[in-house]
């Protein structure tokens, strides 16, 4: 499948306030690649957690989010990455009163999120 409609990805929402569209995954391609379209509303975001074993990217892709990385809080816009190393304690939040967009990018095919 080389390549991918968004109205073909499979809808969903990992947290209230979140819609996620997985563009790549174990059931549309992705052997060893995750990708997921992420709408976070304005006050959501996701618990701290870990990726036990692999690494997460999260990219900016509109709007602004609030990222929490082993402690470290730094505010993210459009085209700003999170880089969290495998089994880093991280979060994101959107503390705006628009919308934001992400894509958060994971090199497997069974993304696991653990929450500390």
């Amino acid at each position: 499948m080389p390549f991918v409609m968004k109205g073909d990805a499979e809808a969903g929402s990992s947290t209230s306030g979140t819609q996620t569209a997985t563009l790549v995954g174990k059931d549309n391609g992705g052997i060893n690649l995750t990708v997921v379209d992420a709408g976070i509303d304005p006050g959501a975001g996701l618990a701290l957690h870990i990726h036990p074993g692999y690494e997460e990217a999260t990219l900016v892709v509109e709007g602004n989010i609030e990222a929490v990385l082993e402690g470290e809080t730094r505010t993210l816009g459009p085209g700003d990455l999170l880089l969290a190393p495998a089994g880093a304690k991280h979060t994101i939040t959107n503390r705006s009163d628009k919308p934001a967009k992400v894509l958060a990018i994971y090199p497997t095919a069974n993304p696991e999120r653990v929450f500390v």
